[in-house]
């Protein structure tokens, strides 16, 4: 069974992030968060979800880049389409380049 990140909405953890208010200790590898460590809060569930949606702000305004050095991304992977997982919708950034 997997289950889903709920900073990022990626939807293949290999345990529950946090399972009767004990962590799983696992790296998200879409956006690095590690559940019991980074979002420890106390043992409070309120402020461990206020250090969910920072670090998804944190990851979302860095351009939502891959984390995981020794795991590669699923094939057709979609940072945007993932966040939907998680009832996220957010726009998909627009390329600011200019063409030469």
């Amino acid at each position: 069974m997997a289950y889903t990140c709920p900073v990022c909405g990626y939807s293949d953890l290999s345990t529950p992030p946090w399972n009767d208010g004990a962590p799983s200790f696992e790296i998200c590898p879409s956006c690095g968060i590690q559940f019991g460590y980074t979002d420890a809060a106390g043992g409070d569930p309120e402020a461990r979800t206020a250090l969910w949606k920072k670090w998804r702000r944190r990851w979302i305004e860095t351009g939502m880049a891959w984390n995981s050095i020794g795991q590669k991304p699923p094939s057709g992977w979609d940072p945007v389409a993932q966040l939907k997982n998680i009832g996220i919708a957010i726009d998909r950034p627009t390329d600011t380049g200019s063409a030469c």
